[in-house]
């Protein structure tokens, strides 16, 4: 079972409709508990889109597709810093960490999840923690950019 099916059945409560007549901009699109989803996307970007749409199911409320309103776009952030944290928590990054990944692409890869959500994600967790995390016995930094450096914590 990939990441975005593994979502798919931790959120049973809403239905998945995969949608061949989206167009191919649109990755997903979450309607009255149900998340419509684009079929011609990568497994690392289905699982970012379903991690975003379930966050929209569970954050949002009425139409927020007009981004230039500003309640819109609030709505769209923490649908998104939700979303990194279903897919990007300090557990899975430290368990990316623990199975060898060390570049941005192999903790991508690690997550099921494209180099942009996982550069997004950072920015995010960057924004809301700042520079550094402490989680269990691991540091987590976050540098200039989309930077991460983990480091585990002597005993």
């Amino acid at each position: 079972m990939d990441k975005a099916e593994q979502l798919m059945s931790t959120f049973a409560d809403i239905d998945y409709v995969f949608d061949n007549r989206m167009p191919s901009g649109q990755k997903g699109l979450y309607i009255d508990n149900s998340i419509y989803l684009n079929p011609r996307q990568l497994s690392c970007e289905l699982t970012s889109t379903v991690a975003e749409e379930i966050a929209h199911h569970y954050t949002s409320v009425g139409d927020i597709t007009n981004y230039k309103l500003i309640d819109s776009s609030k709505q769209e952030r923490k649908a998104r810093l939700v979303a990194a944290e279903m897919t990007l928590s300090p557990a899975a990054l430290i368990s990316a960490y623990e199975n060898g990944a060390r570049s941005k692409w192999e903790v991508a890869d690690e997550l099921g999840i494209t180099d942009k959500a996982l550069d997004e994600g950072i920015q995010l967790y960057k924004e809301k923690y700042g520079e550094e995390i402490q989680y269990k016995n691991y540091i987590m930094r976050f540098g200039n950019g989309d930077s991460l450096k983990i480091i585990k914590k002597k005993d």
